[in-house]
């Protein structure tokens, strides 16, 4: 990898509006999920949950397109990663770091282009959404009125956080069926599937597969989640079914195994290691981390902590932007990181919200090519704190997709 630091005063360590994509069925040994593409069929079996969601939905052949030019933007294929954005539960249910990130966001995605959000979780602070009649005016003043931008007028893909499990994740999930709405969120674990072709025309493929942190490492409501005390940044108490966690790693792992991307990223909501105040997630380590390093994944990309940084251990990289509606939480488990990884750039505070980084808010932009995925990570303004550069995958791993599906 290569890398670029601009702006580091103390950080050491017009798009026209774009519809939703379409659904087809990726079906996994857990059971029946959703993948996106450019068009959809009618599956004769589903998950109860997926039946659910397309029911509201016709099974026509084009009925909705994935949003931008096939090719991308000059052979090339932008998109924006945001996490823990949710906003207050108070008026006016959202924050000052949060709109400034909003401004910052459609700032970049009108000069570069994006086509996507990814949306990593916390969607809605301190508690969620509840189904009763205050979730759609919360919706509205939290998501729709603070990232009314045009140039944000494109799918933002959604997974659930820790808050987002305090109240009724499934609202969040029904509010996507209204095919209308930019708010994408088919199923708790989905894939993204998008092809273009670069500036000497070759053929370029990436796969996001997005995952649910809570299903596999489990979360916890306090009486008090506005107090940042020991329970507070305490590590997820493991899934609450077995079940539900096995069903879950089985979906990522035929996922990851089937994947013939030459970028292929997995997003959720939890770190798998930090340096930050919640630090490490150990379930996720154990569990899922290998998983990534056996498929040849390009990048791990998460949330939950409000901080920014790029993490390298292993041959994999770690991403992590959760500062959408406030900046910072402090370094404080720098030490508990593998000692043999890169901490390549870290963006905290040297305690939490002290203000010391001068930061109120960031997020992440993507700009996908043939030869190269590079990655910027944003204060809320939209300027550039640092800059990297991913390879695509070895064609070692995108062959295991062809064994996987001789397998089956």
């Amino acid at each position: 990898n290569t890398d670029k630091t601009k702006n580091q005063t103390n950080h050491t360590s017009s798009i026209s509006k774009k519809n939703l994509p379409t659904y087809l069925l990726d079906t996994s040994p857990g059971g029946a999920y959703l993948t996106y593409s450019e068009k959809m069929i009618c599956p004769n079996k589903l998950s109860l949950l997926s039946t659910l969601l397309l029911l509201f939905r016709s099974c026509s052949a084009e009925e909705f397109k994935s949003g931008g030019d096939e090719s991308g933007s000059g052979g090339r294929l932008h998109f924006l990663a945001v996490g823990d954005w949710g906003g207050t539960d108070f008026f006016p249910y959202y924050t000052e770091g949060q709109v400034e990130t909003a401004d910052g966001m459609a700032k970049i995605a009108a000069e570069k282009g994006s086509e996507f959000v990814l949306a990593l979780g916390d969607n809605f602070y301190q508690t969620g959404l509840m189904d009763d009649a205050f979730a759609q005016m919360r919706f509205d003043e939290t998501f729709e009125k603070v990232y009314h931008h045009d140039d944000l007028q494109m799918p933002w893909h959604i997974i659930g956080g820790n808050h987002d499990y305090c109240g009724d994740i499934q609202k969040q999930i029904t509010i996507a069926t209204d095919p209308s709405n930019r708010w994408s969120f088919p199923d708790f674990n989905y894939k993204i599937t998008k092809e273009f072709t670069d500036e000497t025309g070759n053929h370029v493929k990436l796969d996001v597969i997005m995952t649910d942190s809570m299903h596999v490492a489990g979360f916890h409501c306090m009486e008090h989640p506005e107090e940042l005390n020991e329970e507070f940044f305490a590590q997820p108490p493991g899934p609450l079914s077995l079940v539900e966690a096995s069903t879950t790693l089985s979906y990522i792992e035929s996922a990851l195994m089937k994947s013939d991307a030459d970028y292929l990223v997995v997003a959720g909501h939890y770190p798998i290691y930090s340096p930050c105040s919640h630090g490490n997630t150990y379930e996720l380590i154990e569990k899922l981390d290998p998983l990534l390093t056996k498929y040849g994944v390009t990048a791990y990309l998460s949330g939950h902590e409000h901080c920014q940084f790029h993490y390298s251990f292993d041959d994999m990289d770690y991403f992590l932007t959760g500062a959408g509606m406030s900046c910072c939480y402090a370094a404080k488990n720098r030490d508990a990181l593998p000692e043999e990884g890169d901490l390549k750039y870290i963006l905290a505070d040297d305690y939490s919200y002290s203000g010391s980084s001068g930061v109120k808010g960031g997020f992440v932009s993507f700009d996908v090519g043939g030869d190269d995925m590079k990655v910027t990570i944003h204060r809320e303004d939209g300027s550039s704190l640092y800059e990297t550069e991913l390879r695509p995958r070895s064609d070692q791993f995108k062959s295991l997709s062809d064994e996987a599906i001789a397998v089956e």
